[in-house]
């Protein structure tokens, strides 16, 4: 096990005092909810700065740079400023840059933290057993009060846990309903924030997709963990039917190849027939079923 990281973390442990019934009822209503806690260390062995650095010292995170980012606002330090050459002339996280960054205050962001850490990942399938929904873990680590994104929102339902320091969360709204990742670009509101609150160490802050919002840090090192949900919707379950398309040559016709503009429109013709036949085979009931026992 890796250091710093208890090995019985479960969803119940995370949201207490909610219990299961209750969160489930934060999910489905999408509702904001801060749960401030007196226990300042209730979060302190999940996910420490020693266990993280150890972590990007010996190589174990991470595994694709798509995992690893240094940013400030939204701004992102390419990769080759903060890598090294390692064994075998393979590419490295060099910590003494990453510090170097932290100190100028730019953010450290580590996401998919469940593929390389077993308590985590065994928090991933207990929620997935519990809710059915995919789920993974991330981490943003600041030193200074510049937040890692500008305001923005995410697709995900989020459960935030303030690890070590202080993190201020403004929330705007109103928020984007239902989003799913890949949709239309959102422009953000303009108004005052509908939520201002500092999160000290052991509070939690679930904020629903679709909600804009901004963080800064507080004077110190700063680190929170987020805990990300995502159901199935109509949109995944039509984009798992349309898939299957694929294994019909007719959907693979290359269109530019088609010079008659009568053998066009009959191709046109069979696609829109053999679509419509498709969705109107659609189950959503089926999908759900197959979604959960996918997560299970």
């Amino acid at each position: 096990m890796t250091r710093g990281f208890p090995e019985d973390i479960t969803l119940g442990s995370l949201v207490a005092p909610l219990n299961e019934a209750e969160l489930l009822l934060l999910l489905r209503e999408r509702k904001l909810t801060l749960l401030r806690s007196a226990n300042g260390s209730r979060y302190t062995a999940l996910l420490g700065w020693d266990a993280l650095e150890e972590m990007i010292e010996s190589g174990q995170h991470p595994r694709g740079l798509d995992l690893f980012r240094l940013t400030k606002e939204s701004v992102i330090v390419p990769p080759e400023r903060w890598l090294t050459k390692g064994k075998g002339d393979i590419d490295k996280v060099d910590i003494a840059k990453v510090q170097e960054y932290l100190a100028k205050g730019f953010s450290l962001v580590m996401t998919h933290l469940e593929h390389y850490v077993q308590p985590l990942a065994a928090l991933c399938e207990d929620i997935k057993g519990r809710l059915c929904e995919s789920t993974y873990t991330g981490v943003i680590v600041t030193t200074g009060t510049d937040g890692a994104f500008r305001v923005h929102y995410d697709p995900e339902d989020l459960i935030i846990l303030q690890i070590e320091g202080t993190k201020r969360w403004q929330i705007f709204g109103p928020p984007v309903s239902n989003p799913v990742r890949g949709m239309p670009k959102q422009t953000p509101p303009e108004n005052a924030p509908i939520f201002d609150e500092v999160l000290q160490p052991g509070d939690c802050l679930f904020v629903p997709a679709g909600n804009w919002h901004h963080c800064e840090g507080g004077p110190g090192r700063s680190i929170h963990m987020g805990v990300f949900f995502t159901p199935p919707s109509g949109w995944h379950a039509v984009k798992a039917l349309t898939s299957q398309l694929l294994s019909e040559e007719l959907f693979r016709t290359p269109l530019t190849r088609i010079e008659d503009p009568l053998e066009l429109a009959a191709l046109e013709a069979d696609v829109k027939k053999r679509v419509i036949e498709k969705i109107a085979q659609m189950k959503l009931n089926d999908f759900v079923a197959g979604w959960t026992k996918k997560a299970k």
